[in-house]
């Protein structure tokens, strides 16, 4: 009479034990896949990362802001030509308000 008991308590718990194990690799591999997403994730946005980086070196070149000062602001370096040096003593600045 105490196997009629044992027996069908310990069918439950090897039941219970294959759920378990069953849940136990569904959750696995949904984390695994979450992981996969992530680093697939992780390299796009390092990618990105990447690009703004070789943007924002393209944008600092030198060329580039000659290029715009020449082209867009008709900005010219000064040369000897249109130069005009002052000879003499600088002259001292009236005081704040005072008349010309």
């Amino acid at each position: 009479m105490n196997l009629r008991i044992w027996v069908p308590i310990l069918a439950l718990l090897v039941m219970a034990s294959a759920i378990y194990l069953v849940n136990t690799r569904y959750q696995s591999r949904a984390l695994f896949i979450k992981s996969e997403q992530l680093q697939l994730q992780a390299q796009e946005l390092d990618v990105a990362w990447r690009h703004l980086q070789s943007d924002r070196a393209e944008l600092a070149r030198n060329a580039r802001i000659d290029r715009i000062a020449r082209q867009d602001l008709a900005l010219y370096p000064a040369d000897l030509s249109r130069t005009l040096y002052i000879q003499g003593k600088p002259s001292i600045l009236p005081p704040r308000g005072a008349q010309p």
